[in-house]
């Protein structure tokens, strides 16, 4: 099956407010500062949990990191919460992705990860297998990966997001 492999690191910074209500509605504000230097900002909210599998609307703009531009981002879709100044989460990620190029929309990522919180660290893979196309209904797993990285790879399925589970493992 033909493919692009593409390789990036980041860092991916997590804000919310004091009281994590991002976190609470399944959201999360981001600002990744790619290995080249540039910073985008991202938003995501889930749309849903169908089949076992997650779904989220993305919203992505490139930014000049600062917090301001963060905080200015956030406001029209979260109006009325007051994002903290300090992070809530750091991510350092190297992700590998395959986008496969046979029209089905299909881009499976492998992510190498490491959460950081102060001198805690937690280093962990994640895979993500992501419908281009946004059609979460059309059962796109035609080829049984999901099968496959769960039963013979040995990953946990889960529909929770790497901010969601960062938070957890800080125990907040």
């Amino acid at each position: 099956m033909p493919y692009k492999k593409k390789s990036k690191s980041s860092l991916d910074t997590y804000y919310d407010t004091k009281n994590h209500a991002l976190y609470a509605k399944d959201c999360s504000l981001r600002r990744k500062i790619s290995s080249k230097g540039k910073v985008k900002l991202t938003l995501k909210r889930p749309i849903s949990n169908d089949l076992g599998m997650m779904s989220r609307e993305e919203i992505e703009i490139m930014s000049d990191g600062s917090l301001e531009s963060l905080k200015e981002f956030a406001a029209p879709y979260f109006p009325g919460l007051k994002i903290a100044d300090m992070p809530a989460l750091t991510v350092l990620n190297t992700r590998t992705a395959f986008e496969y190029k046979d029209g089905s929309g299909i881009k499976l990522s492998i992510d190498d990860c490491r959460y950081v919180d102060g001198h805690n660290t937690l280093d962990f893979y994640e895979i993500e297998l992501e419908s281009m196309d946004g059609d979460i209904h059309r059962g796109f797993d035609t080829i049984g990966i999901l099968d496959f990285i769960s039963s013979d790879l040995g990953f946990k399925l889960t529909v929770q997001s790497k901010y969601s589970r960062g938070i957890a493992w800080k125990g907040e």
